[in-house]
């Protein structure tokens, strides 16, 4: 299993904008081959912070993911909405462990 946490600070007269664009890169996310979990989240205290939570089955399905046409159209969409270069960490699942405890119901 493939964990990334994707930090994004986007300029302030774009976060609506960013925030419908992103919606729908995730509504799509979810239904790929592979795809555990994509939770899109906005800071509480920037409002201009995003944080994309992304779980994927292997390193396969994330390059599947990169090559896919709404993640193309998103990323073309927003990178010049993002205020500085976006940071994505990758992180290894402690608990809970098992692909099966990530999926959507």
């Amino acid at each position: 299993m493939k964990i990334s946490a994707v930090t994004v600070f986007v300029k302030p007269e774009f976060i609506d904008g960013f925030i419908a664009a992103s919606k729908i890169h995730q509504s799509n996310t979810i239904r790929e081959k592979g795809n555990l979990r994509f939770d899109f989240l906005q800071c509480r205290d920037d409002p201009s912070q995003f944080l994309f939570y992304e779980a994927y089955e292997s390193e396969a399905d994330i390059d599947l993911h990169r090559e896919a046409d709404s993640y193309r159209t998103w990323r073309k969409t927003v990178d010049s909405w993002m205020a500085v270069p976006r940071k994505g960490i990758g992180y290894r699942a402690i608990a809970p462990c098992e692909s099966s405890q990530y999926r959507y119901p």
